[in-house]
Parts: C-alpha cells; sequence; structure tokens
C-alpha cells in the first residue's frame, strides 16, 4: 500500500480504504512515515481520509465536540492538533495507538 504522498482523496477511499485491515495498514504506514520524516500535516491528512471513508467530517465534529470548523482547519494544515486531539480523532474512529 501506498503513503499519503501518492494518491488523491477519491483515489485513496475508494481503492485502498476499503476494509478495516486496509485502513489499519494505511494509518500505520502513515504514522511509521511521520515517525520517520516528521511531517505531522501528511499524518493527520491520512486520518482525514479515514473520517471520510468511515463517516464525514460533520458527523466527527459532533461525536469527538471538536468543532467542524477546527477539524477542517487541522485537516487543511491550517493547525497543528495536540496530541489529546490526534487520540480523540483516533479512539472515536476505533483505534488505538500502541508503541511497539
Amino acid at each position: 500500500m501506498k503513503n499519503i504522498k501518492d494518491f488523491n482523496l477519491s483515489e485513496i477511499i475508494e481503492q485502498e480504504l476499503k476494509t478495516e485491515d486496509d485502513i489499519k495498514e494505511w494509518l500505520s504506514l502513515n504514522l511509521e512515515a511521520y515517525l520517520e520524516d516528521g511531517n505531522l500535516n501528511a499524518f493527520v491528512r491520512s486520518l482525514e481520509y479515514v473520517v471520510r471513508a468511515k463517516d464525514n467530517i460533520s458527523n466527527l465534529s459532533k461525536k469527538t465536540g471538536i468543532s467542524r470548523s477546527n477539524l477542517y482547519a487541522i485537516f487543511k494544515g491550517e493547525v497543528t492538533p495536540q496530541f489529546d486531539t490526534v487520540l480523540k480523532v483516533l479512539k472515536e474512529l476505533g483505534y488505538t495507538l500502541k508503541v511497539a
């Protein structure tokens, strides 16, 4: 599976993020890429793609209590999210962060 730099949004959702295993692999690869290159925006963008594959930003906003405008700003790279915000999004999507 390729990382976030290699696709556009619709291609990723339609072709790469079909199953839970696809999504977990996608997130793992993009987290690894972040740890290597420090590009938090790319990792956060990968989270956006998962949100769009599983649900939508409006529903995520309601479920997390994070404003829609703040989520959009985070996903566009206009705002750097705090660690607890990333964890909240991951948790709402049904994932946890593990150290291996």
